[in-house]
């Protein structure tokens, strides 16, 4: 006996039940990579903010310029720009509500290094003395920028804690 369409065999039924679950499986794997590339996208914002960077990057660099420029050591020119990287990085820290520390480092390491390098550009040059000088610039930068973001925003912490 001949079959009206609009009626089903168990072998179609099963068929359509099948093809609807791999649609829901792939549309699945595609939400929970989805998902997932979100979360690893917010978990790398909260822990390193490429915004909050290039402000550090500014405020650093311009802290680094007024400290060279302004505070009067002729001897020690890069630890008078350290000062003022880690005056940089204290302000940023006292301002921002979350830390800043990653950021402020890593402005720190780069505005201290190119300082160091442009410097000292003729031993960068012709010397073998360059390398080694903006490496040690750009950590002694690391350092000073970690630290004013770490003591501005523990100052920033105790301002407006209850007591």
């Amino acid at each position: 006996m001949p079959q009206r369409s609009d009626q089903r065999t168990r072998d179609s039924f099963a068929d359509d039940l099948t093809e609807t679950l791999q649609d829901d499986a792939e549309t699945a794997e595609q939400e929970t990579h989805s998902s997932f590339v979100q979360r690893a996208k917010h978990r790398a914002g909260s822990i390193f903010s490429p915004k909050i960077f290039l402000v550090a990057l500014g405020l650093l660099g311009v802290g680094m310029f007024a400290g060279n420029a302004f505070i009067p050591l002729p001897v020690l020119d890069n630890l008078a720009g350290l000062l003022g990287v880690f005056a940089g990085a204290f302000a940023l820290g006292l301002a921002v509500e979350r830390s800043t520390v990653l950021e402020s480092a890593a402005a720190g390491a780069v505005a201290a290094g190119l300082t160091a390098l442009l410097g000292n550009l003729a031993l960068t040059a012709f010397g073998d003395a360059g390398v080694p000088l903006a490496v040690f610039g750009a950590g002694t930068g690391l350092l000073a920028g970690a630290l004013g973001a770490y003591f501005g925003g523990d100052l920033r912490n105790g301002l407006t804690a209850d007591v």
